[in-house]
């Protein structure tokens, strides 16, 4: 009270007027202070969410990518989830957070902010395609699930109990310039930080090199550890993940947050098997045809397109639309909403944005209406159908749940075409234009295959002395046109038991394994040879058996 008085004391001195009458006197005046004390300025909606928010730590041993019968050494690394209760999965606490996160993870430990204590976690679903998972409590008693999760509420509707910890999503985008602020635990300490910026945009991004995602830009700091953080609007609720930055140099702080709707999706796409303790997903649907824009005038003419229609012109389309759209429809509206000839439809009000967005956030069983201008008839509506993932030849995802692929055939080592063998740095321009031809083919034009099977390498041996040039694609076996990897085993497997029998019978006719490669020279194996090599190869190398091919994964859908 001391240091009140002292600061309201003021020396105020009243100087003479304009016309210089003598000064009146220094006098004391005393402010007393307010008996009504002063309210604690009210708390920000989105520090709430704090205690909802908290740091993963992952230890993960991934697969060789050309070499997949081995891993590589243990690595660390850290990113953020939080809370959500998951009403739709028979209302359960789980943790979310990106996918990319957890991905390859042999050990997992949360941390809820102002804890120290960390729980194991495991994960119960993994979607790639939006790059969000799901994670609980790995073996924790109800005691250790009450200290990590904290006050529940009950549902009046369940026996569950929902934390209150539990972050709430936002029903609808942010707009442009709103502020949102990131939570998360990024490198350069462990403690919760808080950055703070603007939308700056929403549009499609590609996460990677087949997965396009609606994202929101925002101009806050986000770096390696934010990944999996939530973002609060002014109302303290989650308007999207952190999952992305551009690191071009180009830019500067430019980040990307999946939006709260696809988060809902999500969730709507998982299905939880409580007492099995199984969990299927359902991937997000593909663009099912291809089209061209509609904006160049003689493109028009040729296709007799009136100056009153616009819309995208179907180039060619899945199967899965067959007596839906057909080759040369004019696309107009997708559900109602129109497309302008270049493919863009209304997000809101004056933001536009590509129309895939429609059909990439549609969740299950929702049916998709087109309409179309066909046969000089405009405002034709489809009949209603149900979207879903089409596979791709070149394979997304080969090391989710299972090993990756592979087939030791001699001393040749065989793998599946896939994104990430694609990706490698040994694949040649001629190999990677190869699978991009194939890539852009319905699974309908595959010609009855599942899958290219790649030479990676040629391991030295004696059966291969000379054969040099890995990092071909493989089309055929003895003469047989290969469908898979599978398949090629299978063949080769054959020919190894027919070997075999014609040796007991006392045949010393050779026979030979004849593989042809696309655009180069065949490579031809002695059988027999190719046996005996196999075995010194497998154990030279410590390669625990000569092939290995997954099953599908119950998992997905």
């Amino acid at each position: 009270m001391d240091d009140l008085e002292d600061i309201s004391m003021q020396d105020v001195t009243l100087h003479a007027s304009a016309d210089n009458e003598p000064p009146r006197k220094k006098v004391k005046t005393t402010t007393t202070p307010s008996s009504t004390p002063s309210s604690s300025p009210p708390t920000t909606s989105f520090l709430t969410g704090k205690e909802g928010v908290c740091r993963i730590e992952v230890a993960r041993v991934e697969w060789m990518t050309t070499t997949p019968w081995q891993r590589t050494p243990q690595t660390k690394s850290s990113g953020t989830g939080f809370i959500i209760a998951a009403t739709q999965l028979a209302n359960e606490n789980l943790i979310l957070t990106n996918a990319h996160v957890v991905r390859s993870s042999v050990d997992i430990r949360v941390r809820k902010h102002g804890s120290t204590r960390r729980f194991a976690a495991q994960v119960i679903v993994y979607a790639p395609d939006v790059d969000l998972a799901l994670l609980t409590l790995k073996g924790c008693s109800l005691e250790d699930q009450k200290e990590f999760f904290g006050d529940v509420v009950e549902e009046s509707s369940s026996t569950n109990k929902l934390s209150k910890h539990a972050l709430e999503l936002a029903d609808e985008l942010p707009s442009l310039q709103e502020s949102v602020h990131v939570m998360g635990f990024p490198t350069g300490g462990t403690t919760i930080c808080i950055t703070e910026g603007v939308v700056s945009r929403i549009d499609l991004v590609m996460a990677s090199a087949f997965n396009i995602l609606l994202a929101i830009q925002i101009d806050a700091a986000i770096n390696p550890g934010n990944s999996g953080g939530p973002a609060f609007d002014k109302h303290g609720k989650v308007v999207g993940v952190a999952f992305f930055k551009n690191t071009s140099k180009k830019t500067d702080n430019v980040g990307y947050l999946i939006p709260a709707d696809v988060v809902r999706t999500f969730l709507g796409r998982c299905k939880l098997d409580r007492d099995a303790g199984t969990s299927t997903y359902t991937l997000s649907p593909s663009l099912p045809y291809d089209w061209h824009p509609l904006e160049n005038a003689s493109l028009r003419l040729a296709h007799k397109v009136p100056s009153s229609v616009h819309g995208i012109l179907v180039t060619s389309l899945s199967d899965t639309l067959d007596g839906i759209l057909k080759k040369g429809d004019v696309l107009t509206h997708i559900d109602g909403k129109a497309l302008a000839d270049d493919g863009q439809v209304v997000l809101r009000r004056d933001e536009l944005i590509q129309h895939r967005y429609l059909l990439r956030g549609k969740r299950v069983d929702e049916p998709t209406i087109f309409t179309v201008y066909r046969d000089g008839k405009d405002n034709q509506e489809c009949p209603p159908c149900v979207l879903g993932n089409i596979p791709s030849i070149c394979l997304r995802w080969v090391d989710v749940d299972y090993p990756p692929d592979y087939l030791v055939l001699g001393a040749l080592v065989l793998l599946p075409m896939s994104w990430a063998l694609r990706s490698h740095k040994r694949c040649g321009k001629k190999l990677i234009g190869e699978s991009i031809d194939w890539c852009q083919k319905w699974p309908q034009e595959w010609e009855g295959k599942t899958g290219l099977v790649i030479l990676v390498d040629i391991l030295a041996h004696e059966l291969t002395f000379s054969y040099s040039r890995p990092w071909r694609q493989v089309t055929t076996y003895n003469g047989t046109p290969i469908l898979s990897l599978e398949h090629l085993r299978d063949m080769w497997q054959t020919s190894c038991q027919e070997s075999k029998s014609a040796k007991e019978d006392g045949n010393k006719d050779p026979t030979f394994a004849r593989l042809e490669l696309k655009g180069d020279r065949d490579i031809v194996l002695e059988v027999q040879a190719a046996i005996e090599a196999e075995s010194e190869v497998l154990k030279r190398h410590q390669i625990p058996k000569a092939s290995h091919i997954s099953p599908r994964n119950p998992r997905y859908n």
